[in-house]
């Protein structure tokens, strides 16, 4: 069986990105997003993952470029005095590999996104990270810890098969080489813990090279390579609904996921659309 689990990013953030995941969940072939449980737009996207319940919501973890859930003064030196995480990736990356005295205070910061994640939604299938975050070597020690305390039975491994990639789109090839590197090395690190805990996970990935460059043409190559298993293709799709308008390429995002020409191809090869809920419970192979 060829499974697919489509999923939208950064759910919480703002109500433009709210708007474009629920309209590519209604209208299209998105199945399943990632909340920022400290997101300036929260509550609406808890609201909407209620009233939405096919819409399968699993928690977004933020250790950089984001708000914490827990005061500043909690976490001492990995937030600033407005509990904000650093923007900077290779910085925030080399303090918490570091810098061991944060790992305790990471690990309550998000314990504490688990438990608001559980308050507002009321279920936990599966976790990611913000910029894939979850894999970095003291998160991911953390993170399949708790996940297997709080009884969270999937999280996301980005491994992408880069050479697909740059088939279907050869823009920025050194930088897609250097993360394929990187996020394979750490992916492998991951799973390793997660099969000691009995952790569920995607067989494979795409989104993470072609991150905000998402074409209709480039979806449909996906498409035409997929293989038997499970899948994940994420995208951070966004509306411009009259405030700040987003990226342009969010929303084209918007107008991939409720394309007639994407859902055609996938009829037509005979994929399954899914969730990470369905692959906690076996309906489709792990």
């Amino acid at each position: 069986m060829k499974a697919l689990i489509v999923n939208g990013d950064d759910f919480g953030h703002s109500a433009e990105v709210n708007a474009g995941i629920l309209r590519a969940h209604r209208e299209g072939i998105l199945t399943s997003a990632s909340l920022m449980v400290a997101g300036a737009a929260r509550d609406e996207a808890a609201r909407a993952a209620r009233e939405n319940p096919a819409l399968d919501v699993g928690l977004h973890v933020v250790v950089c470029r984001g708000q914490s859930v827990l005061a500043p003064d909690e976490l001492g030196g990995a937030v600033d005095a407005q509990g904000r995480f650093p923007n900077n990736p290779v910085i925030a990356g080399m303090r918490w590999f570091f810098d061991r005295r944060l790992r305790d205070r990471l690990a309550a910061e998000i314990r504490a996104q688990i438990e608001t994640h559980l308050k507002m939604v009321g279920y936990l299938n599966h976790i990611d990270g913000h910029l894939n975050f979850h894999v970095h070597p003291t998160i991911a020690s953390i993170l399949v810890e708790l996940a297997s305390e709080y009884r969270v039975p999937c999280l996301r491994l980005p491994r992408e098969p880069v050479a697909a990639t740059l088939r279907l789109a050869r823009d920025n090839a050194s930088r897609k080489l250097v993360e394929a590197v990187i996020f394979r090395t750490l992916s492998r690190r991951t799973r390793r813990l997660m099969r000691a805990r009995g952790l569920k996970s995607n067989d494979r990935l795409f989104g993470l090279h072609q991150s905000g460059h998402m074409s209709e043409d480039y979806v449909l190559g996906v498409i035409d390579r997929l293989r038997e298993g499970v899948t994940e293709l994420y995208f951070h799709p966004a509306l411009d609904i009259g405030g700040t308008p987003p990226p342009a390429g969010a929303q084209i995002e918007v107008e991939i996921l409720t394309s007639t020409r994407v859902r055609d191809a996938l009829s037509a090869r005979g994929v399954k659309l899914t969730t990470f809920a369905e692959l906690a419970r076996g309906a489709i192979p792990s």
